[in-house]
């Protein structure tokens, strides 16, 4: 297959993988959301930002590297194997023996004995980080769909047999190391490569002149995404962050099921083509359009059906996170338009100008959640959605810089996704107001339906060539998974 076949079949099935992943989590949290308390949700995520802070620090960015580099040799990932599992096995030992200070720290003496199990997931990360980045440079998209998906089933399984069986904040700890496990096996099945015992100074700076400024880059981002969390529940105690976590995790789950599916397949392509430029653009443009045709419908779409959505799936105890929720999507939306800069700049090796936007983002987001954590989860979310809307056009001058952004030309991509998007939230929050004695399941039924059908509808109208480029690449895609079936 030529590259624009690979890039076809790449989206396909990181499609595949994360929609599959968000249904099968999705639903796995919808149980636990009505088994187990906010406050547990809240200790294991006080304890998930400890666990992956260290595990972006074992990394060391050096799977981006191995991705981004035009020749790798068999010593490149080599060396980046042992010093990724040695950083993983060193560091889970250090957060084991040091869990009770970060307890006592976050003021939640429960998150101690959890973090002592989850740095488990640490030395799992350390042996399965080469593997990956393997199949990503390959853009072997089906293996790696196969390993998302095959990890959060059984993870799922566990964590929710665990919770009917009473084990309370424990089923989600089980939840969390299973996924990493099964993970790591199923990806040195999906790879042939078996490292051998050798290393390598040379290629290890090599690899760490790029990984360095991407694990800055990825810390940084860790920081401005988890910093909310660790003040919500440091502040306002385990029970609001619990709230603020199922919002949030609704974001998550529309950012992997929206960008994040063009994002995978972006990366290594433009790696591939990074030395022509007009070709570079051209990615960009088709990048865009894709991620604004199906980002600003979720996203948009949420603000109007949150209630309805957490109802559905998390029952009416969990409604302070409704607000949240809808705060939290606009802040998506921004994110869905400016999240293909930063790999633009990655992938043209300018990873340092990612870095220094990010450090700017968390000394704004800092300074402004110290502000609102005062004044409530709410205020949270809206510092967040503020800080990301002033701090954009830093991402489109980055990238502006590498391949001339033409704003014209820029609006044309993102504008009949818009205005067909802005119409369906018309037509829902209408029918919305015509089925309110209707029953709650009919009610997301008809509001889900009326959205998607007036989309389309609208996006035909106003950006006919847009759905034909995507029923293009799912033309070009098709052929590729029936090869792999064959």
């Amino acid at each position: 297959m030529n590259l624009r076949q690979q890039a076809a079949a790449g989206v396909f099935w990181s499609a595949a993988g994360n929609w599959g992943y968000q249904i099968a989590t999705l639903v796995v949290f919808a149980v636990l959301s009505r088994v187990l308390r906010p406050e547990e949700f809240g200790v294991v995520a006080l304890a998930s930002v400890f666990t992956a802070l260290l595990k972006l620090i074992a990394e060391q960015g050096l799977a981006d590297a191995l991705v981004q580099r035009a020749e790798v040799t068999a010593e490149h990932f080599d060396t980046a194997f042992w010093v990724s599992l040695g950083l993983g096995t060193l560091l889970a030992a250090i957060l084991a023996s040091t869990s009770w200070l970060i307890a006592d720290f976050v003021n939640e003496p429960e998150v101690g004995p959890v973090l002592t199990w989850l740095s488990l997931t640490l030395v799992f990360s350390g042996l399965s980080s080469v593997q990956r980045a393997i199949l990503t440079r390959e853009m072997r998209f089906a293996s790696l769909t196969a390993r998302t998906l095959s990890s959060d089933v059984v993870g799922g399984v566990v964590g929710v047999v665990a919770a009917l069986l009473g084990f309370g904040v424990w089923s989600l700890v089980a939840q969390l190391i299973t996924i990493e496990a099964v993970g790591t096996v199923a990806l040195w099945t999906a790879s042939t490569w078996r490292p051998r015992l050798r290393f390598s100074r040379n290629h290890i700076g090599e690899l760490i002149s790029f990984g360095a400024n991407v694990v800055g880059f990825k810390l940084l981002r860790f920081f401005n995404t988890r910093i909310d969390n660790l003040m919500v529940g440091s502040i306002l105690g385990a029970t609001a962050l619990g709230f603020y976590v199922v919002a949030y995790r609704l974001l998550e789950l529309l950012i992997n099921v929206t960008t994040a599916i063009i994002g995978a397949v972006a990366f290594p392509v433009l790696s591939r083509i990074q030395h022509d430029r007009d070709k570079v653009q051209k990615a960009y443009y088709k990048s865009i359009r894709l991620t604004s045709a199906i980002a600003f419908p979720a996203f948009l779409g949420l603000i109007v059906v949150a209630p309805e959505v957490t109802r559905l799936l998390f029952g009416n105890q969990w409604d302070p996170s409704v607000p949240v929720m809808r705060v939290l999507a606009f802040a998506g939306l921004l994110y869905s338009i400016i999240f293909v800069n930063g790999i633009v700049m990655k992938s043209l090796g300018k990873p340092s100008w990612r870095l220094s936007i990010m450090a700017i983002t968390a000394v704004a987001l800092v300074g402004a959640f110290w502000v609102a954590v005062q004044q409530g989860i709410v205020a949270v979310a809206m510092a967040l959605a503020i800080v990301s809307f002033v701090l954009a056009p830093l991402w489109l001058y980055g990238a502006h810089k590498l391949i001339t952004l033409e704003p014209r030309r820029y609006i044309r991509q993102i504008g009949p996704p818009l205005v067909s998007s802005l119409g369906m939230m018309a037509a829902v929050s209408g029918v919305k107001l015509l089925i309110d004695d209707v029953g709650l399941v009919w009610q997301v039924v008809f509001l889900v339906t009326t959205g998607v059908l007036t989309y389309f509808g609208l996006l035909w109208l106003v950006g006919r060539p847009l759905v034909r480029e995507a029923l293009e690449l799912g033309r070009l895609a098709i052929p590729r998974r029936t090869a792999g079936a064959q």
